[in-house]
């Protein structure tokens, strides 16, 4: 990324009055890592986008039309309710095990919605189960509920952050749902973000995929065993992640079938690996600078403040911008820190700029953010930056208006709501 780039980017958001601290998504450069990810898709892989990372309905839907797929994975209640109400055909992979009282919340909200919702959890929806003891919490559920409920099993295949580990209790799960009349086995997730950190001493990320496609693969032997092959075909059988997808091929498909991962497609800092050197980073946050200081100083220290900037621990040269204390780094103007001694401020947040920097007040302060699924939540409306302008403006997640953690539904006081 050039000079050039972010000036630009600051002239299209001046021509779009933006004033406040935003966060801009560049179409083109998002379309590029689209491209990236297709080509290991195209390979005969089905494709899951990660809500949580991109966590905006327009993202989601521009890229499902892009990609060609309906398949997404969410993390959370209020946002699987949300993702049932605003893209009712998509078929859904919960992405961790939610307390059995979160599934049954589901349902009782499910329950109050109009007829003409086209959501059938039945054949839409998979919970995800990562123990036998919350197996049998969903079985007495689904019977209570008189409820059909398609369970996908989380395997431990390296990452060791849960999941079935032992063979013995894998194999119990297995026979519990091949048992049960209201559960369906849909398939298995198995995650392994830990594969391309895996340093050199320890065998690499070579050898840590080894080892995560062997326990897979013995895991769906196992499945087979217990089901028969029959319908194996219509499993899923999840795996990959932003920073693994790149690493598999056709022939990894005779045991997984579907490759999921978003933070990609933007590419945070946290993501700045060697997977991902063909993407190019795609989000940006934009911060107006309010105020220029030269030579700041501390409150009444001008002489502490005159050692501190000898020693190199107060800067010369600052700005304080609109907003900070966000998971980010600058990365235009270059190069610019965050000036340590006062703090951090979510307010008004003090950043050292270069000597010869000619930034101005109403002018911006580029950040990378470090992940995508909790930042992007700040900043309500992301703008959509394309051909040097800014495009339109697509809404972040919201909680339902009708979404319930008991059986009363919350509501927003009325002294609150006019406040």
């Amino acid at each position: 990324m050039t000079d050039q780039y972010f000036e630009n980017l600051k002239t299209a958001l001046h021509k779009a009055g933006i004033s406040t601290p935003t966060l801009v998504i560049d179409k083109q450069r998002l379309d590029h890592n689209i491209d990236q990810l297709m080509n290991v898709i195209n390979q005969g892989f089905n494709y899951r986008i990660v809500a949580k990372s991109l966590p905006s309905v327009p993202l989601l839907q521009y890229i499902m039309h892009r990609t060609g797929t309906q398949r997404l994975m969410s993390f959370h209640l209020p946002f699987l309710m949300h993702l049932v109400k605003q893209i009712p055909a998509a078929d859904i992979l919960m992405g961790k095990p939610m307390p059995v009282s979160a599934a049954e919340h589901f349902y009782q909200w499910y329950s109050k919605q109009p007829a003409n919702l086209c959501f059938f959890p039945e054949h839409q929806l998979q919970w995800l189960v990562d123990s036998n003891a919350r197996l049998l919490q969903y079985q007495a559920l689904a019977e209570r509920l008189q409820q059909p409920m398609r369970i996908n099993l989380e395997i431990d295949i390296g990452l060791h952050r849960g999941g079935f580990a032992s063979d013995d209790d894998y194999l119990d799960a297995l026979n519990i749902i091949r048992n049960s009349s209201w559960l369906t086995f849909s398939g298995l997730m198995g995650y392994e973000a830990h594969i391309a950190k895996i340093p050199p001493f320890l065998g690499g990320p070579q050898k840590a995929l080894q080892q995560a496609r062997q326990r897979y693969r013995d895991r769906v032997n196992m499945a087979k065993e217990v089901f028969g092959s029959e319908r194996s075909d219509e499993w899923c059988l999840n795996t990959g992640g932003s920073t693994t997808y790149p690493l598999y091929d056709a022939d990894d498909l005779t045991t997984v079938n579907e490759l999921a991962t978003a933070s990609a497609l933007v590419k945070p800092t946290d993501f700045d690996l060697f997977t991902l050197d063909h993407h190019l980073p795609a989000v940006f946050i934009a911060a107006p600078v309010l105020k220029r200081v030269n030579k700041p100083e501390l409150p009444m220290t001008h002489w502490i403040s005159s050692i501190l900037r000898w020693l190199g621990r107060l800067p010369a040269n600052a700005a304080f911008i609109y907003g900070g204390n966000w998971l980010a780094s600058p990365c235009y103007p270059l190069p610019c820190r965050r000036a340590n001694v006062l703090g951090h401020s979510s307010n008004q947040e003090l950043y050292e700029l270069p000597a010869d920097c000619q930034l101005k007040e109403d002018d911006f302060i580029f950040f990378r953010p470090s992940q995508s699924e909790s930042l992007f939540l700040q900043f309500g409306n992301i703008a959509l930056c394309d051909d040097g302008r800014i495009h339109e403006w697509w809404p972040v997640f919201s909680y339902p208006r009708d979404f319930t953690v008991t059986d009363q539904t919350l509501t927003v006081p009325q002294a609150a709501a006019n406040s």
